[in-house]
């Protein structure tokens, strides 16, 4: 499951909205193309806040254009998408995540750009514990469902000190 997390909001905030709203018309992939390519390695950004102005975002506007897809719709899309990238914000922070790339392999978190090691390691436990329940009669159907949802952890533990 994918969530928006806007590590830099005052350049970044009209992006995942803008992302948000050429979803809902089918082009988020060819959007997103758009503004890594056009916006963040330019680094050209339209102002904070502008999807609350009448005319929008101009540059991310250009792109919707670009895109074909109806402007007046992208705008108003714009706007709505707010409480919906707001919900994954919160929703993220509550797991503590608080940068990207941030991962969850069979729950157990792991954050920032690591060697391809540290996640063998994880993958290579969390196969193991996988392997032994199933052996000792969880059906392989329902491991993830019963060993990592129903069992697993529901809120963030604080850190051991």
């Amino acid at each position: 499951m994918k969530k928006h997390l806007v590590v830099h909001p005052q350049t970044a905030m009209s992006g995942a909205l803008g992302f948000c709203a050429a979803a809902r018309q089918g082009k988020a992939a060819q959007f997103d193309d758009l503004v890594w390519e056009k916006s963040f390695k330019a680094r050209q950004f339209d102002p904070d806040k502008c999807w609350e102005a009448d005319a929008g975002c101009p540059l991310l506007t250009s792109f919707a254009q670009q895109l074909q897809l109806d402007v007046n719709k992208f705008k108003a899309d714009m706007k709505a998408c707010t409480q919906v990238v707001q919900n994954d914000m919160r929703d993220v922070q509550r797991l503590g995540v608080g940068a990207t790339p941030s991962f969850f392999i069979n729950g157990r978190f792991m954050s920032g750009a690591m060697p391809i090691d540290n996640f063998t390691q994880l993958i290579d436990e969390e196969l193991k514990k996988a392997n032994e329940r199933i052996q000792q009669g969880t059906p392989q159907a329902q491991y993830y469902q019963q060993w990592v949802l129903d069992k697993g952890l529901k809120t963030l533990e604080a850190p051991k000190q």
